[in-house]
């Protein structure tokens, strides 16, 4: 039990503290349980219609409200408020679903080559684009030898944690470039290129912007992927999807958005795919996997349950258009992750939109960064079959004909 929870503590890391905490949020910090009863069920009435994307602003204001005053040692007013919540969570409306601009436009700049010891087969450049007024940085892969006039299948791959990309998996993504593919990997706004420094042209390169967990960082991959369309070898207006864990939550996200443009989804153990229930955890003091919560609740409430629809798969699912591979490790079973792709899959059951879950036996959040180990192989020989099925690299093309 210790193990798992530091386990926890590590990965919601890499999605980074906010640096204020919304008044009388303190507390919460390092609470486990609720101790007053009346707010425990109220934010125990709040969780379903939360959960379903209904609009509880008002009984969440007085929860805040209540937690205000709780702070303050003025408990029979803080009870007063949450008794006052408790009353306004009947004949909810949904929240509107967000509206999405269309695909970001811009342009790739080749900024430096490098080189992964036995990967000469596959060409490697660090290259930069702007969007929404930033400058970004990121990864492109290739075969080192490609067919004259082909244009190969693009792969949009999004790291996990929020730290760039992770240089020890670059010879994974090699691995697959070689087959017939160009690969991409933004590092995202607000990180560093690569999870440790090296410098490119002599400085050690951080995206613009600041990390905004699921929001920003879409337009990130998004704009890289019409960039990458513009290149002579690339075949336009496609991609397929490869995410890991904050990574992967972007990518379904840039999957739901790119809609039909998108041709396959592979996501590994993604962060943040119900939102409303990685927020509600924290409102119940449970396992703390969204540090920046008590920052992101500085909003006014109003703009936090836009904010939750605009990050949640689930409730934008009806737009993800192509095939779905999903895994997550074994070993952590019952946790939120878990817990928020039933809410997923229940939600693509519902829409009658086929996919394929895979639980990796013994498999923990990060497997699939372990090369070499029984769960990421096992979970390797069903990417590459999904793959060959539902968006096969040139050379598989090639030997089909």
């Amino acid at each position: 039990m210790r193990l798992l929870k530091y386990f926890f503590i590590v990965i919601a890391a890499a999605v980074f503290a906010g640096d204020t905490i919304r008044p009388g949020l303190e507390p919460t910090e390092n609470e486990y349980r609720i101790e007053n009863a009346v707010e425990e069920k109220l934010v125990n009435a709040i969780k379903q219609p939360l959960l379903d994307g209904l609009d509880v602003k008002d009984a969440l204001q007085d929860w805040f409200d209540g937690r205000l005053l709780d702070s303050q040692d003025k408990t029979a007013a803080a009870v007063k408020k949450w008794q006052e919540g408790l009353t306004k969570l009947k004949d909810l409306k949904p929240l509107p679903i967000p509206q999405w601009k269309p695909i970001p436009d811009a342009n790739l700049k080749k900024l430096q080559k490098f080189k992964i010891t036995g990967h000469s087969d596959v060409t490697m450049f660090v290259v930069q684009w702007e969007v929404d007024k930033l400058t970004q940085y990121g990864i492109l892969m290739y075969p080192t030898t490609m067919e004259d006039g082909a244009e190969y299948p693009l792969i949009l791959y999004c790291h996990g944690a929020a730290f760039g990309v992770p240089v020890n998996f670059c010879g994974w993504l090699a691995e697959i470039a070689k087959r017939g593919y160009v690969i991409i990997g933004p590092a995202m706004r607000g990180e560093p290129l690569f999870q440790m420094d090296i410098p490119v042209k002599g400085e050690v390169r951080t995206c613009e912007g600041d990390i905004e967990n699921l929001d920003g960082e879409v337009n990130d991959c998004l704009s890289m992927v019409a960039a990458a369309w513009k290149l002579p070898f690339v075949k336009k207006n496609e991609f397929a999807m490869i995410g890991h864990s904050f990574g992967s939550g972007v990518g379904l996200l840039a999957a739901a958005r790119a809609n039909k443009q998108c041709k396959a989804v592979v996501s590994y153990d993604a962060w943040l795919v119900n939102p409303q229930r990685f927020y509600w955890d924290r409102m119940a003091r449970r396992a703390n996997n969204w540090l920046s919560w008590a920052d992101f609740c500085n909003h006014p409430v109003e703009e936090q349950l836009a904010g939750l629809m605009t990050r949640s798969i689930v409730h934008n699912a009806q737009k993800l258009k192509s095939p779905l591979l999903f895994f997550i490790g074994g070993a952590y079973q019952g946790s939120v992750f878990h817990q928020s792709h039933d809410d997923l899959h229940k939600r693509l059951k519902a829409l009658n939109i086929p996919y394929t879950y895979e639980i990796v036996p013994d498999g923990g959040h990060n497997f699939v960064l372990y090369e070499g180990t029984a769960p990421a192989l096992h979970a390797l020989k069903i990417q590459t079959e999904f793959l060959n099925k539902h968006y096969p690299p040139l050379n598989t093309k090639k030997e089909d004909k």
